[in-house]
């Protein structure tokens, strides 16, 4: 058993926008159906094209986005009426047109857009089994092991995760894109079914979202829109999308935040931002923690991206949605480490640059943390703005244990670099809410960020030393009670701490979870080393992965290899048996069709032909692997 997984819902909108990428014009023109339904639906019976009611009938035009027929507005009924909804006007597959409505599976997701065959529709983490029936469906588990029968795998005892699917990606910017669109479709198709149903319903709509990336295009940087224009591209090969579909999912995941906030609608006044962090520098280290609290259930969405781009930019290790383009918690590898939190309240939003874009344009090109300052500052001194989204980031560059704090507003910034905590101890810290000298509020008042920040502050000055354990014992500090929504590890009604990150200079500790459960389930964090400036000591076996990221440290030189995991061929499809199960293949078929599926996959990265994939299927078919 595991948390019930939410399902994509489905959200009324009209899409009409025009897209410019690669010399082309892509255009979606969504489609609308009148339906005539009586004036009290409780006496209707309704199918498209064919009514029978008692009362004045009533003519009301229904989005069709996918121009199939069919709606997907799923039109509730009064309350005591049979059934809920009107089945014949709940589109099952609202971005891919199917008429037919066929559900071979029986899922209630159709056939066109059921990338899963079984209960669910997503397979998150790629292990072979729908998240619905999977036991830890972010973490790959595909021999279901559940030692303690708690019904949660053993990989996400507690229903913790144990770690977080991490891969490596390098070539152009566009290509980067691509390549984590292709790995990871089903984390950006999921984020898309959830964030247009909370825009909706703080009135935003498709429209404004695209009116806003068409402001904003000009001063986002070349290396995101290439990003960007990559992830529609690999969701194109992978999901039975045309570009303009993949685009406005694209752009609806990438300005989420930022639309939270757009200047003409009212302020997201219960929006329950969160995250607490703080830098530390002493004789023990220099340390840059941090908590992310989210939405409870989003532990297993996140993914650790090495990226390493062919043009000359910094190399950047992140921890982040695969939906978004930009940098939330980075480090690259002239040993610059940051953080981000929701900053409040930005007075005066602006239709301006999301800031966590500056923040990887930062990651790409800053080594030192003056730079990372004139990088921010730049876009102001230009006239521009950034978004409506505020945001306060730490930034600890390791390689002098300098620290700032970079709290960004629409039109402003302010920068606080590290104070001392006592003697031979330096810090920065933050929560959610602005200096009072930055705020310029006075009335605004966020209870868990305030508590929060008092805490971290009072921890802080506790202890005599600042070393890595003193860093985990106040990221998972809950006081003498329960965890809640006031605390450092959060647990909310509704939001909880979902990751913790430290960095240090050798690299990136982190749990997921509350890490005082985390520690408790499993003894220890997870480490990931710090990507380091030519470094060639990191990759064994000369393949372009570093270690870190490579699951195969031994291929031989000179094969094809997956560049998101350093694996060949060979290497995932063993003749000996199953690398996920490490069990013997039960038969030939089974083996035939694990080729199969390494084989296509390496034909959407572009690795290998259709005409190739012909002779490697020749002799795998005519091999003796599980005979």
């Amino acid at each position: 058993m595991r948390k019930k997984y939410i399902k994509l819902l489905y959200v009324t909108f009209l899409v009409l926008f025009v897209v410019f990428a690669q010399d082309k014009v892509f255009a979606q023109v969504g489609c609308s159906i009148e339906i005539t339904i009586c004036s009290n639906p409780c006496e209707a019976t309704i199918t498209v094209g064919d009514y029978t009611c008692e009362g004045s009938p009533t003519t009301v035009e229904f989005s069709d986005m996918d121009c199939d027929g069919i709606s997907e507005e799923c039109p509730t009924l009064p309350d005591g009426c049979t059934p809920g909804y009107i089945n014949s006007l709940c589109d099952n597959c609202p971005e891919v047109s199917n008429p037919g409505q066929e559900d071979s599976d029986g899922d209630n997701f159709a056939d066109a857009c059921d990338y899963c065959s079984g209960s669910g529709r997503f397979d998150m983490d790629e292990d072979g089994l729908c998240d619905e029936e999977d036991n830890c469906y972010g973490v790959p588990n595909p021999d279901q092991k559940d030692s303690d029968g708690d019904g949660f795998g053993d990989v996400c005892t507690n229903n913790v995760p144990m770690f977080t699917r991490s891969a490596a990606f390098s070539g152009s910017y566009e290509e980067i894109g691509r390549q984590i669109a292709i790995m990871f479709p089903d984390t950006i198709l999921y984020a898309y079914g959830v964030f247009p149903v909370v825009l909706g319903a703080y009135d935003v709509t498709p429209e404004m979202i695209q009116n806003y990336y068409a402001e904003i295009e000009n001063i986002i940087p070349d290396s995101i829109k290439a990003h960007m224009q990559g992830l529609a591209l690999g969701l194109m090969e992978v999901r039975p999308f045309s570009y303009a579909t993949a685009w406005e999912i694209v752009v609806t995941n990438s300005l989420f935040i930022n639309a939270l906030k757009l200047p003409e609608i009212d302020a997201v006044s219960d929006y329950d931002p969160g995250c607490t962090a703080f830098a530390v520098s002493s004789e023990e280290g220099t340390f840059l923690a941090h908590n992310t609290d989210n939405q409870k259930g989003n532990e297993n969405m996140g993914a650790i991206m090495y990226i390493k781009p062919d043009n000359g930019d910094n190399s950047y290790l992140h921890m982040y949605t695969a939906a978004f383009p930009d940098v939330a918690l980075g480090y690259n590898d002239k040993g610059l480490a940051v953080t981000f939190n929701v900053g409040n309240p930005n007075v005066n939003p602006a239709m301006g640059l999301p800031a966590l874009f500056m923040l990887r344009h930062v990651m790409e090109k800053a080594s030192t943390l003056d730079e990372v300052i004139d990088y921010f500052n730049g876009l102001i001194d230009s006239g521009n703005y950034y978004g409506p989204a505020g945001t306060i980031f730490l930034v600890v560059d390791f390689k002098d244990s300098s620290m700032a704090k970079i709290q960004v507003r629409s039109e402003k910034i302010k920068v606080t670099y590290g104070q001392e905590l006592k003697p031979g101890v330096t810090y920065v810290a933050s929560t959610n809410h602005y200096d009072d000298d930055f705020r310029d509020d006075p009335t605004y008042y966020y209870e868990s960020s305030w508590k929060r920040l008092e805490r971290l502050q009072e921890l802080l000055q506790t202890f005599d030393t600042y070393d890595l354990d003193t860093c985990w014992a106040i990221l998972g500090d809950h006081g003498d009670g329960e965890p809640n929504n006031n605390t450092i590890s959060r647990n909310g009604s509704q939001t909880g701490t979902t990751v913790s990150n430290i960095f240090t200079a050798d690299g990136m500790y982190y749990t997921n979870g509350m890490p005082h459960l985390y520690l408790e389930t499993y003894g220890n964090p997870q480490y990931v080393a710090a990507p380091k400036e030519n470094d060639t000591d990191n990759d064994s076996d000369d393949d372009g992965v570093l270690n870190d990221y490579d699951e195969c440290e031994d291929t031989p030189a000179g094969v094809i290899i997956d560049p998101s995991n350093g694996c060949s061929i060979e290497q995932l499809i063993p003749c000996e048996g199953s690398r996920e199960s490490r069990k013997s293949w039960k038969n030939h078929g089974k083996y035939v069709s694990a080729s199969t599926k390494v084989l296509k996959s390496f034909v959407r990265q572009g690795l290998i032909t259709k005409k190739e994939i012909k002779a490697f299927m020749k002799e795998k078919a005519s091999s003796d692997c599980g005979r």
